[in-house]
């Protein structure tokens, strides 16, 4: 029998502790992600100071675990404190002490996949409340692990927020809600040279592994070879022969949906569909295996037990580490920030662990949208989702000009790299 674990994480204020986390936010980002500096415009300041005491929704692209902690420091700015909606799971992290420390910070917790009132009620209380200020991920989880890339953003977060200008009114019949569009960008620092000689050693570390030899060969090339090494390890492990017309591309999306549906049927997991795409399939999985955890309700007898979740969890992971390989990503763009991206996978796939190179984070901000300029569309629509859809359209978009800008801002850092 499962034991139920608490289902819902409310947040908890902790000033003492908030008054910590100012004087020490730069120092952790350093320690924990090796994020030197969080790099934000005046000119952007000056917006956020504009907004420091209006209901608002901020959102940015979510690449990796790093953007809740940069979340934090734009609060700083602002003279606010943001509530955080994170997953239920994250909160049992490092045996709960993750979760006690992001509950203290404002963190309060959803279950994927689930009809979650508590934590939708607590979103609506959040926002109807004067100056009440929220951080949401459209992209929601997992991270895309692509930093110049945004998935496919969640409507949901558009849903949360007209729901919660719905509150604020009858609570002040002119409230206003701002939904605050960012994009967070990481540039890799020292010099050219010193990441182009880290860089080598860490290719070097990953050949000797497999044996492979580097001569003659840059460093797109020296990718792709350890790739297809990783790949040939995993299809056999998988039962998988490739044939020789086969792409590196097809071989590795093959790879990746092999595994998802290997871990599926593994589990008897019943509501699965076979024909999603690998990042859907990885939700669908990861959220059903959370649910288990929480020892959920299972009337209709639907779920796996706790240890097949337990055991289908470490080959998400590999499926996860495999999403975010692609070539066209690479020979698009062959810049620092990319070339890590693909050895920090490599070395979690190889070795087990990955220890971020220094960074600096780079936020930009977009105009904000006012909700109340969308709710009377909203409400006197008759098809509600699509005026949802097209506010979330349009906010991605904000995000995706800004991304396409410092995406044209990248340096190739090997200029020798020949494009294939």
């Amino acid at each position: 029998m499962v034991m139920s674990i608490e289902s819902f994480i409310q947040p908890k204020f902790n000033y003492p502790f908030l008054w910590f986390m100012d004087a020490s936010i730069k120092s952790l980002l350093k320690v924990v992600h090796n994020i030197d500096e969080v790099v934000v415009s005046e000119k952007d300041k000056e917006l956020l100071k504009s907004l420091q005491k209006e209901r608002l929704i901020y959102i940015s692209n979510h690449p990796s675990t790093r953007e809740p902690p940069i979340a934090y420091v734009i609060g700083n700015l602002l003279y606010s404190r943001f509530y955080y909606m994170a997953a239920r799971e994250v909160f049992d992290w490092g045996y709960g002490l993750v979760g006690k420390v992001i509950q203290s910070a404002g963190a309060y917790s959803i279950i994927a996949g689930t009809a979650d009132r508590e934590s939708l009620k607590t979103t609506r209380a959040i926002l109807a409340n004067p100056g009440g200020k929220l951080v949401l991920f459209p992209e929601g989880e997992p991270t895309g692990g692509e930093n110049d890339n945004l998935l496919p953003f969640q409507s949901g977060v558009t849903q949360l927020g007209l729901w919660g200008y719905e509150d604020a009114l009858k609570v002040d019949p002119k409230a206003e809600i701002y939904i605050l569009p960012a994009f967070i960008k990481y540039r890799m620092l020292g010099t050219k040279e010193s990441i182009q000689k880290d860089v080598d050693k860490s290719l070097e570390k990953l050949e000797n592994h497999y044996g492979i030899e580097k001569k003659g060969k840059n460093v797109v090339h020296r990718l792709f070879s350890i790739g297809k090494r990783l790949i040939l390890e995993n299809e056999k492990l998988f039962g998988i022969i490739p044939e020789e017309s086969q792409t590196f591309d097809y071989r590795i999306g093959q790879l990746r949906h092999k595994i998802l549906n290997f871990v599926a049927d593994s589990v008897g997991l019943k509501k699965f569909n076979r024909d999603s795409n690998a990042i859907d399939k990885l939700r669908n999985i990861l959220s059903t295996f959370e649910i288990v955890t929480l020892g959920l309700p299972d009337p209709k007898n639907e779920l796996p037990s706790l240890e097949a979740a337990k055991w289908g969890r470490k080959y998400c992971q590999k499926a996860y580490d495999f999403i975010t390989i692609q070539t066209q990503y690479l020979n698009e763009l062959p810049s620092a920030e990319r070339i890590y991206e693909w050895i920090y996978r490599f070395e979690m796939e190889v070795f087990g662990s990955s220890s971020p190179r220094p960074t600096k984070a780079i936020v930009r901000l977009s105009e904000p949208i006012k909700l109340s300029e969308k709710y009377s569309i909203y409400k006197s629509s008759k098809t509600k989702k699509v005026v949802v859809e097209e506010l979330t359209g349009e906010l991605r978009n904000k995000i995706q000009n800004i991304l396409e800008e410092e995406k044209r801002a990248s340096e190739i850092l090997f200029p020798d790299t020949h494009i294939f």
